[in-house]
C-alpha cells in the first residue's frame, strides 16, 4: 500500500496593525479639522498656488505606527519630487502621517499626477492625495473625467464598498499588510 504525503503550506499573515494607538472617530475628525484649518491658512498665504495634501487611507482604529510610517515615507519620497514644492508641512500624529505641499503647478495637472501615483503603484492605492486651491477648492477624479478609486479587495468602486461595508476592517487590513510585505518590508 502506498501512502502519499500531502504537504500543506500555511502562510501566516503578519499584520502591520498590532502596534499603534487606536483612534476614535472623534480623534479622526479632530485631526481632519486641524488639517482643514491648515489647508485654509496655506490657501490664504499662497492664494495663487496649489495645495497638495498627502495622507494614508487606512481603515480601522490604528492609523500610525512604524510600518505605516515606513509606507508613508516610501511613497512620499517617490511622489513629492514630482511637484518641486515651494513649501512643505509635515504632520505626524496618532491619526497618521501627513504632508502638505504648496507648489506652483496647475491644480488640474497636479491632481492628474496624484491619480497616476495612486493608481499605478500597488502601494499608491493606500495613499489619499487631495489637491486644492483657493479659486476652486478640492479637485475630484470625477470632475476631471477620471475613473473613481478602486477597492483594494474587489476592484469595484471604493466608495460604494466602504459605504456598504462590503469588506471587513480585518480583510482590508490584511490586504494592506500584504501590500506592505510585498512592496515595503525588506
Amino acid at each position: 500500500m502506498r501512502f502519499g504525503w500531502i504537504l500543506f503550506e500555511w502562510s501566516i499573515m503578519k499584520t502591520i496593525f498590532n502596534e499603534g494607538k487606536p483612534q476614535s472617530i472623534t480623534d479622526v475628525l479632530q485631526n481632519k479639522d486641524h488639517r482643514n484649518a491648515l489647508q485654509n491658512r496655506l490657501m490664504e498665504t499662497y492664494p495663487n498656488d496649489t495645495i497638495i495634501t498627502i495622507k494614508l487611507n487606512i481603515p480601522g482604529p490604528i492609523k500610525n505606527n512604524a510600518a505605516l510610517q515606513s509606507l508613508f515615507e516610501t511613497g512620499s519620497t517617490k511622489f513629492v519630487p514630482v511637484f518641486q514644492p515651494i513649501k512643505k508641512v509635515a504632520l505626524n500624529s496618532d491619526a497618521g502621517p501627513e504632508l502638505l505641499l504648496v507648489n506652483t503647478m496647475n491644480a488640474e495637472s497636479a491632481k492628474k499626477q496624484a491619480i497616476e501615483f495612486e493608481d499605478q503603484l500597488n502601494y499608491g492605492r493606500l495613499f489619499d492625495i487631495d489637491v486644492l486651491n483657493k479659486q476652486h477648492g478640492h479637485y475630484s477624479r470625477v470632475e476631471l473625467g477620471m475613473q473613481t478609486r478602486k477597492c483594494l479587495i474587489c476592484n469595484e468602486n471604493a466608495k460604494e464598498c466602504a459605504r456598504s461595508r462590503k469588506h471587513s476592517v480585518a480583510e482590508l487590513q490584511n490586504k494592506i499588510s500584504e501590500i506592505y510585505a510585498e512592496e515595503i518590508d525588506d
